[in-house]
């Protein structure tokens, strides 16, 4: 248990409601007889800077955090891995642990039968960490590298209610060494280092300054309810743990890891693919419900791409949350793709986030970072998306949706126009565009919480690991996909909501369509 006494630990909460004056009073009056005290409460910023808000909490490192490596090739061309779990986890204890009063480590998670602490739990869910090195050959010589991590931090109050969750992107950059005589490469432990204290930081200073955690500590200090169960935010989780018996049995276990990207097959190499991946979980309106792991789902999905799918790096783009702004998408599908594309070759686009559907005219339209239900002109148009895939000069555009779709708020209803998946007749392009649907109509896209991915994701991403591979040679085609998605997905929505959820095609991938063999990945 980190503890601070009583008395430091509301300093700095107290001194951020008063001004001029009064801070004088307040620090008279609160350090008092106070003689035995570390120095940098007096620091007024750094390292040290702590927030100290009246809650007890518990702290859960999901296992991408404890567990988490580093992979590079040394100088001899060999692969290794740099432990980063220990790194990770220490600065992240030591920096969340100055954001609250008493901080419980190692809590269990939601939904395991163990109760939380007194006032929530803050989970941190590692999903991008990558490190940028090339090194030419055993030589003594300097290279650049740069150390990339993301990870998501959620504050639960204590009935389970999502208060405020955050994405947040870290780099860390340097020069890292060679000798000729070794394959060792040195600075990396240094850059690792670096990128997780960066990444720390970053999470508490979220956590320290979110309205909504605040006003929690501000509820506890003056006797008041905590922001719990039945407040507005319980909606964006889906009701309280008590009505979701389901959802807390599918996080009991161990994650199931889908992360563990497939090693790519030497000599696979698709030049004229493109691959774009775009994840919106967070949203600038604090109104719009999260979609937890939308971010992730791109992260993952790109380096699937970038490995088995054999798409050269500078031809994979990867957008998310606050930097899936309508401007970004714009700027990415109208733009940069139209740069990257041959004539004769094949993009692969996926989106993991919100959607929402006129009931009148039954358009989709997708949910960029400042996206809202009341503002259609802050949202991203599906068919603007088709047309943007099918005017390129393109052999095919392959489209992976795993959306929540709900219906425009104003219209009151469910009833009307259902949604049209289909592009226009004047886009269709020949037939080139082909959609694969994690959901056939208005419904929720189902967090799936042991594999820390949206469910269709997290089928999506194990079929082109290879589970989809049905002939067994080692290639998964776009039909071997849809196959393999279209069964595992309903059994596990029956299995662990107690209703299926279907995928679509369009057009259908029947046995007869000529799309199904578009090649996806390559696993042996």
């Amino acid at each position: 248990m980190l503890a601070r006494p009583p008395h430091l630990a509301l300093a700095p909460y107290l001194l951020s409601r008063v001004t001029g004056p009064t801070v004088a009073l307040v620090l008279l009056v609160v350090l008092s007889g106070c003689s035995q005290m570390s120095s940098r409460w007096f620091g007024g910023g750094g390292d040290s800077q702590g927030y100290w808000l009246p809650l007890t909490v518990g702290l859960r490192l999901d296992p991408s955090v404890t567990e988490a490596g580093l992979d590079y090739t040394d100088s001899c061309r060999q692969p290794r891995t740099l432990p980063l779990g220990d790194r990770l986890t220490n600065a992240l204890k030591r920096d969340l642990g100055m954001v609250f009063e008493r901080v419980q480590a190692d809590a269990q998670p939601l939904g395991s039968g163990v109760a939380a602490p007194s006032d929530g739990v803050v989970e941190v869910v590692l999903g991008l960490k990558e490190l940028n090195l090339y090194i030419l050959r055993q030589a003594t010589k300097s290279y650049p590298a740069t150390v990339t991590l993301g990870a998501t931090v959620s504050y639960f109050d204590a009935g389970g209610t999502l208060l405020s969750t955050k994405n947040l992107r870290v780099e860390a950059r340097g020069n890292v060494d060679t000798e000729g005589q070794t394959c060792e490469v040195h600075g990396l432990a240094g850059l690792a280092d670096d990128a997780s204290v960066r990444l720390a930081r970053g999470l508490k200073e979220h956590l320290g300054t979110s309205i909504k955690i605040l006003q929690a500590a501000e509820a506890k200090q003056r006797g008041g309810p905590p922001l719990s169960s039945g407040s507005p935010t319980e909606a964006r989780r889906g009701g309280s743990a008590a009505s979701r018996p389901a959802q807390a049995a599918a996080t009991q276990g161990r994650t199931i890891d889908v992360d563990q990207v497939p090693d790519r097959v030497h000599g696979y190499e698709r030049r004229k693919t493109v691959g774009i991946a775009i994840g919106v979980g967070a949203f600038r309106d604090p109104d719009v419900p999260v979609v937890r792991f939308a971010s992730h789902d791109a992260e993952v999905m790109a380096k699937y791409l970038r490995t088995v799918g054999g798409i050269p790096a500078w031809q994979v783009k990867v957008v998310t949350d606050d930097h899936a702004l309508k401007d970004d998408l714009v700027e990415v599908l109208e733009n940069w793709l139209p740069q990257h594309v041959e004539a004769g070759g094949d993009v692969l686009v996926f989106f993991s986030g919100r959607a929402m559907v006129d009931p009148e005219t039954g358009a989709v339209s997708l949910f960029p970072y400042e996206g809202t239900p009341t503002s259609p002109v802050r949202s991203f148009s599906l068919r603007r998306l088709h047309a943007a895939l099918t005017r390129l000069p393109l052999r095919h555009a392959v489209l992976l949706l795993d959306v929540t779709l709900t219906v425009r708020p104003e219209s009151g209803r469910h009833e009307g126009h259902g949604p049209v998946w289909e592009a226009a007749a004047s886009t269709t392009g020949d037939g080139k565009l082909v959609q694969i649907l994690g959901i056939s109509g208005v419904q929720d896209a189902h967090r799936y919480e042991r594999g820390r991915h949206g469910l269709f994701t997290f089928h999506l991403l194990r079929g082109l690991g290879g589970e989809a591979d049905a002939d067994g040679d080692g290639l998964v085609s776009l039909g071997e996909l849809f196959d393999y998605v279209q069964t595992q997905v309903p059994k596990a929505a029956r299995a662990a909501y107690g209703h299926e959820l279907e995928p679509m095609s369009i057009p259908p991938l029947d046995p007869n369509a000529q799309a199904r063999s578009i090649p996806l990945t390559r696993v042996k």
